[in-house]
């Protein structure tokens, strides 16, 4: 269980029914003999049949693509089943009677609600929030904001709970897409502070403070906790390239707080989430855990990377780390080959309480956990994607996301990569920086370019061009030597002038923003051309 500040995250939800998760076959997946299996046990008062994930047989919003939406992840979902039981102690017994009934192809004990992953160790706090910071202490949030605020990229955060008219999220405008807002509510504030806190005079900022933020709770009625029917939910008003976030750890038997992946119907939910583009980071969880050697049921290793057990979700796994540099485990963190980014683990300076508290106008400087580490991969994934999405006029896919952030040589590695196995803690300029198209300026002449592309090519009309020794001379369009060139030509030749003008710029702030605007320009307009 995590803690936050020192103190144990702790919320009495002892009488969570306990419920049976079935997956029918393809062939037993009809309605008829949904009902037969319903009434196989008769035995057990009060059980009965019904969809486990509702949202999945919802019709695709008109807005999806033809074709978008229904794929395998999406046909397996609509086979899973839930059983209510009566008492707990019937379980093992049902549980073992229904794995021996022809149509049914998996069966298990639904995990009961964990606590979400937390553990401890203008704006005027944003001074403190210091893994906005360059690298290698921070993810360089800071830098990023010259290039994007995470517009046009929503961002939505799965959990139990928020407080979202806190002073310094409520303008944010964040809203409930469906679910019950009901527990752990300074958890999901916090989680939203590191995200979207709203750049004013208060509290603190967000990462992607320009993204629409939304949430969608695991809780789908006051009494149904259903992290699967909370993610098909969400994806269904998500579009390409749009960022889910999964702030919950899980139970598997006796092993605590893994990834929620683990288990069967959550898998498949976020596999069809990653089918229809829709980025998902996830959280790994703190439960100290070896995931390399992590074994379902049967004896599958399926977080491990090099087993022929290996399962992907397409979800970014996001370990913990230290705060300090180097960045070393954090030791409640997950790890192994699965885990694919890490941020802080602790000291994250942010709104609410990380706990269970709803005041208005808190804060704290103890947020942490793998809960405090994915908000940072999150936004890190808003700000990229958005930045990328307005230069290159396409969306970053989510294994392309996934590949960026992962990579060691484009972002920050832990103290000790071999034995930390967290992955790496994104680096935005460093991949921002590598992405950017780059238009060599040639080193003769330059300014003899910026006069021809301002005074003889981009107006039809007449222009000069300075010559050495002769000054101003003439140039005259209609001699079929100089053409107006198309709109997308006329941007590039604009841009390079802008380019050419900005390096005369002896503030290196304002140079970088105005060279980097003059890139895009040109990425833009090529990009038209093509």
């Amino acid at each position: 269980m995590g803690i936050n500040q020192g103190k144990p995250l702790q919320q009495s939800l002892s009488d969570y029914p306990r419920r049976i998760i079935v997956r029918l076959s393809e062939a037993a997946a009809s309605a008829q003999q949904a009902r037969t299996l319903g009434t196989a046990f008769k035995d057990l008062d009060g059980m009965r049949l019904r969809p486990y994930v509702p949202s999945a047989h919802a019709p695709p919003p008109p807005s999806r693509k033809p074709g978008v939406g229904g794929g395998e992840a999406r046909r397996r979902l609509q086979r899973y089943h839930v059983i209510d039981l009566a008492s707990s102690d019937d379980a093992e017994r049902v549980l073992k009677e229904l794995l021996a009934t022809p149509g049914i192809e998996t069966a298990y004990l639904e995990p009961e609600p964990l606590p979400p992953p937390v553990d401890p160790d203008d704006d005027p706090r944003s001074a403190n929030q210091l893994y906005l910071d360059a690298a290698p202490r921070g993810i360089d949030a800071r830098w990023a904001w010259s290039r994007s605020d995470g517009d046009g990229v929503t961002v939505i955060d799965m959990e139990q709970g928020w407080t979202l008219n806190h002073e310094d999220l409520q303008a944010a405008a964040i809203d409930l897409i469906s679910g019950q807002n009901r527990a752990w509510h300074g958890h999901g504030t916090a989680v939203l502070g590191e995200l979207a806190g709203v750049d004013n005079t208060i509290g603190v900022v967000g990462i992607a403070p320009g993204a629409r933020t939304r949430v969608v709770s695991e809780w789908r009625t006051m009494t149904d906790y259903n992290s699967a029917d909370a993610i098909v939910s969400a994806a269904s008003v998500m579009e390409p390239g749009d960022v889910l976030l999964l702030e919950a750890q899980t139970r598997y038997g006796t092993v605590q707080n893994v990834p929620i992946e683990v288990h069967d119907a959550i898998f498949d939910a976020i596999r069809d989430a990653v089918d229809n583009g829709i980025v998902v980071v996830e959280a790994a969880g703190n439960g100290s855990v070896d995931l390399d050697t992590f074994q379902t049921a049967d004896g599958r290793r399926i977080l491990n990377r090099a087993s022929s057990d290996f399962r992907d979700s397409g979800a970014i796994l996001v370990g913990a780390a230290r705060s300090p540099v180097p960045h070393m485990r954090s030791g409640f963190s997950n790890f192994g080959s699965r885990i694919d980014c890490y941020g802080w683990g602790d000291s994250i300076d942010t709104c609410g309480d990380g706990q269970t508290g709803s005041l208005t106008n808190s804060y704290t400087t103890g947020f942490g956990g793998t809960s405090g580490a994915s908000p940072m991969v999150t936004g890190a994934a808003a700000l990229l994607q958005s930045w990328h999405k307005r230069v290159f006029r396409r969306i970053l896919t989510p294994d392309e996301m996934r590949e960026l952030l992962s990579d060691p040589a484009r972002n920050t590695a832990s103290q000790a990569p071999a034995t930390d196995r967290i992955g790496v803690m994104p680096d935005l300029r460093r991949l921002i920086e590598s992405l950017e198209v780059r238009y060599p300026m040639p080193e003769l002449n330059r300014w003899s370019i910026v006069v021809r592309i301002l005074f003889g090519v981009i107006d039809d009309a007449g222009g000069v061009v300075i010559v050495p020794g002769k000054g101003p001379v003439p140039i005259d369009p209609w001699v079929g030597r100089l053409r107006q060139p198309s709109t997308e030509l006329g941007d590039v030749l604009a841009s390079l002038a802008m380019y050419e003008l900005a390096s005369l710029i002896k503030n290196d702030a304002h140079r970088e923003k105005l060279k980097a605007g003059a890139v895009e320009g040109i990425a833009a307009a090529v990009g038209k051309m093509q």
